[in-house]
């Protein structure tokens, strides 16, 4: 079965959209992140099981309140490699196939996306969806990848260079989705149609 993972931050201010916040505040910042979140989770969740993985540990209840009912893990880790490869693993491990990661900051993120990513990976080993910053908003496994999450430089333009490196480093087939602006500035929360939150 496909298995969508969201992985998403409790909203709480000073703790999401960091970069955002220092332009816009931190309410403002907090605000824009949950109307994202929240549209993408509603629109993945139309036509695909979600499982919310969340940080911190703690934040199960108010994530709930935020973005409805879904399955809910807590991430563990250390930085986000570890804690997205070890989310991987447990999906892996119940036999899901192919198993997908999004973010809930790209408001372009829904089930079309979704549909095409499986599309791809029935020819693909690997498949991104490049962010307009360098990082990305989707990546698609048909198998566990460890090495896909251990040494990429994560909040930098890098991540996405990094991860073609590291597929192209074990001979992994990969397949590119369309590229996606994600909301990290002011400049994206314009370019999105959001306004100030």
């Amino acid at each position: 079965m496909t298995a969508v993972l969201l992985f998403a931050k409790a909203p709480r201010p000073g703790r999401v959209k960091t970069r955002l916040a220092r332009e816009v505040g931190d309410a403002a910042a907090v605000e824009a992140y949950r109307r994202v979140g929240a549209g993408v989770a509603a629109a993945v969740a139309a036509e695909f099981d979600l499982t919310v993985w969340h940080d911190p540990p703690d934040a199960e209840r108010e994530m709930r309140d935020w973005l409805g009912d879904h399955e809910y893990r807590a991430q563990r880790g250390g930085d986000l490699g570890e804690r997205m490869s070890r989310a991987f693993a447990a999906h892996f491990d119940r036999g899901d196939r192919p198993v997908l990661a999004i973010g809930a900051d790209a408001p372009g993120v829904g089930p079309a996306v979704v549909r095409e990513a499986v599309r791809v990976l029935q020819q693909a080993d690997v498949v991104l969806g490049p962010a307009l910053d360098g990082g990305y908003y989707l990546i698609g496994l048909n198998r566990e990848a460890r090495h896909l999450f251990e040494g990429v430089p994560w909040g930098t333009p890098r991540v996405l260079q990094v991860t073609v490196a590291l597929c192209v480093a074990r001979d992994l087939k990969i397949g590119q989705l369309a590229p996606l602006r994600d909301l990290d500035t002011a400049a994206d929360l314009e370019a999105l149609g959001l306004g100030r939150a």
